[in-house]
């Protein structure tokens, strides 16, 4: 099973809540007991650390949803700190709330696609390795456009591969010194005319998987980044994976 960002904070909170269910039960005091204080405490200290270590990781400005119910449990979590460690009924009540918000509000944010955090150990969408270091630009433009899937970020994932699609095939004329057949009047060709070419160049060896999905990698990229009304999802590119990393490669390697 997947674990989820909130199971940590979920654990301290159940801790205290079973150690507070003790206190009601045997009327102990939960700042003075010698085996339940000091691990109420620890629950406690662990609750606002996970607390605010989550507020940290889900800015509102790139986390809304999960931001939002966050900020629906501060208050209970102040509260909580404030009035440990002595109303032990109004600690019940709290980590009661907290536990049902958590479990319900927030594992439902936590569940959205664009609420995945980004992992150092996410695969992306294209190899990063396909294209090599000295090729600086072009991996850095894959490197971002990888960063942009693993953080939900379709449209601008598509919006990235069609920017680096344009690339590969720019450099891959001007490395069979071919350069003059992109350009009109100085200038490189748009970019329909420029994939339309690259298919038809037998300089470059291209299969037909890469001649099929150049002009939805236009299509999509287009919508990503000049669309008012349509969205790239997700999907949409997963279609579209094994032609495009093929595509990527076999540009590569005409650099």
């Amino acid at each position: 099973m997947a674990t989820s960002p909130a199971d940590e904070f979920a654990a301290h909170v159940a801790t205290l809540s079973s150690i507070v269910k003790k206190a009601r039960k045997h009327r102990f005091g939960l700042g003075s007991h010698p085996f339940y204080a000091p691990r109420a405490s620890a629950a406690l200290a662990g609750i606002r650390k996970c607390f605010v270590l989550l507020q940290r990781n889900f800015p509102s400005e790139r986390f809304g949803g999960v931001a939002f119910q966050l900020s629906a449990i501060e208050p209970l979590v102040t509260r909580l700190v404030k009035i440990f460690p002595s109303d032990v009924e109004g600690m019940k009540e709290l980590l009661a709330e907290i536990s049902f918000k958590v479990q319900s509000d927030l594992e439902a944010e936590f569940n959205q696609p664009e609420s995945r955090p980004l992992s150092s150990s996410a695969a992306g969408f294209v190899p990063e390795e396909i294209i090599e270091e000295r090729h600086h630009v072009p991996k850095k433009i894959l490197w971002e456009a990888n960063r942009c899937y693993d953080a939900a970020c379709y449209n601008a994932c598509a919006a990235m591969l069609r920017r680096l699609i344009e690339t590969l095939i720019i450099g891959a004329y001007e490395h069979h010194g071919i350069g003059d057949k992109i350009r009109k009047d100085g200038e490189y060709i748009e970019f329909g005319a420029l994939i339309g070419k690259a298919a038809a160049e037998t300089a470059f060896k291209l299969g037909r998987d890469t001649k099929r999905v150049l002009p939805e990698l236009k299509y999509f990229g287009d919508v990503g980044a000049h669309s008012r009304m349509i969205l790239v999802r997700r999907p949409d590119l997963d279609r579209l994976h094994n032609q495009v990393r093929g595509a990527v490669e076999e540009l590569a390697r005409n650099l």
